[in-house]
């Protein structure tokens, strides 16, 4: 039972493909988009150096061809699919990406017009494949991103062997992302939200408070950005007490969104803090802060129930009960034994 449940298992993971995603990140001198097997990148023209990526500032209902070189640099014959997608801001994390494989284009992947959808180049050879863009006259304002992909369907199979034997299959895909900057009015618009603050534990609750800073950065306007974030604590009196490295995110798509996680120690537990997050890009520039006590809870409940254990030992210490007099009949002490309750008579004239 056990074999057969592992090649049960073996052969589930025959199928399992991992797609991977090699894309232009840097900006500077001319980079492509390739990985070992093969190469997707803008066809340089005559006369100028290499283009990063495809970058085109259109009209509404304008049409605009173009071409994309794809090379193979393996010593076989390679078949490729070719398709374009939208471009997106990895959520999360940031990074550009197309849509996954199984995803349809409904944003500017849908404005490009490949004449094939399939390509085979043999032994170190390549080819220039144009296409069209096609701006819809509805189209919004702004920045759109998209990209033609290059896919290799067969895709490498990892043998099984004594310390993996698990077969995979990895496809691998690589795309050349466009830019379009559709003519209009321009909105950059950046925000920060859901600030939320988790505190740690700490030995000494006066100097080694700990805070996990969680917050999301969106771009809410209609042109990409490049956001620097910066994260700084702030004491009493607005006093700078940390500031945290700062993170870049290059060519933030209009409505991605970016969760960033900060840990930072060493902070001082008996003073009200913040975190004040600035997102700052070229064209704008926002921040938001939060408030919180980056106190050991434990600690501090130790601390509230030894002052509530303490103060109540003052209060019965400062009332005893079994010291207070009981109380005594009318009878009068003074007056002997058998005496009777004396009367106070009010003489009157």
């Amino acid at each position: 039972m056990p074999n057969t449940l592992t090649r049960g298992l073996r052969f589930v993971m025959v199928v399992t493909t991992l797609a991977l995603l090699l894309v232009t990140q840097g900006a500077g001198p001319a980079t492509s988009a390739a990985n070992d097997v093969f190469s997707v990148e803008p066809t340089a023209p005559e006369g100028t150096g290499q283009r990063p990526w495809f970058v085109y500032s259109l009209q509404p209902g304008q049409i605009f061809q173009d071409s994309v070189d794809i090379k193979n640099f393996s010593d076989n014959e390679l078949t490729l699919l070719l398709y374009p997608s939208d471009g997106i801001t990895i959520p999360g994390g940031g990074g550009f990406a197309p849509l996954r494989e199984d995803q349809t284009p409904t944003g500017a992947g849908t404005w490009v017009t490949l004449p094939v959808d399939q390509i085979t180049l043999g032994p170190r050879e390549g080819a220039t494949v144009p296409f069209q863009i096609e701006i819809p006259v509805d189209a919004e304002p702004g920045d759109h991103a998209a990209v033609i992909v290059a896919s290799d369907p067969e895709g490498s199979v990892g043998e099984p062997d004594s310390d993996n034997p698990l077969t995979i299959t990895v496809r691998n895909r690589v795309g050349s992302r466009i830019y379009v900057r559709v003519a209009g009015p321009l909105e950059p618009s950046i925000r920060v939200d859901d600030i939320t603050i988790e505190h740690g534990r700490a030995i000494n609750p006066l100097t080694e408070g700990t805070a996990t800073i969680r917050y999301t950065v969106s771009n809410t306007g209609n042109i990409r950005l490049s956001e620097d974030i910066q994260v700084k604590i702030k004491g009493l009196f607005g006093r700078t007490v940390a500031t945290l490295e700062p993170r870049t995110f290059p060519d933030v798509l209009p409505g991605g969104v970016i969760v960033v996680t900060e840990v930072v120690t060493g902070l001082n537990a008996w003073e009200p803090l913040s975190a004040e997050v600035s997102a700052v890009a070229r064209e704008v520039s926002t921040s938001r802060s939060r408030t919180f006590y980056p106190i050991p809870w434990p600690s501090v409940i130790l601390i509230l129930l030894a002052i509530v254990l303490f103060a109540a030992w003052l209060w019965v210490r400062r009332h005893p009960r079994d010291n207070e007099p009981e109380e005594t009949s009318g009878d009068d002490p003074a007056a002997g034994p058998g005496a009777g309750p004396r009367e106070h008579v009010e003489a009157t004239s």
